[in-house]
């Protein structure tokens, strides 16, 4: 049987899943390497969104995390240019049974098309 959580901590792509409230519940290796020099944090994990998020992002989050609650949408897509090239999010929701319980955010080095 496969380590679901160790899977997920040694993924060569940044993960990081967030709860209904923008609460950080879980980033791997990969994103903490990624954000340290960034955020200059050692983790995140257990911080909210809103303390490394723009408001302007933060009112698009909201109004994403609002739609996987009403179920509207399955998952969301979006590039960002960065200094050493692209990052191309994407998120998921998750649900414990039919209760919108957060947010997996899957951060690729590169443009997906």
């Amino acid at each position: 049987m496969v380590d679901v959580e160790k899977m997920f901590e040694t993924l060569n792509v940044a993960v990081v899943a967030s709860d209904p409230d923008f609460k950080i519940i879980f980033a791997n290796e990969k994103c903490r390497q990624m954000f340290k020099k960034t955020l200059n944090v050692e983790s995140f994990v257990g911080n909210n969104m809103a303390d490394c998020h723009k408001p302007e992002t933060m009112k698009k989050l909201k109004a994403l995390y609002q739609k996987y609650n009403e179920k509207k949408i399955k998952l969301d897509y979006y590039t960002v240019d960065v200094r050493s090239g692209k990052l191309t999010i994407v998120s998921v929701p998750f649900y414990d049974k039919d209760n919108f319980s957060g947010v997996v955010e899957f951060i690729f080095e590169s443009s997906l098309a």
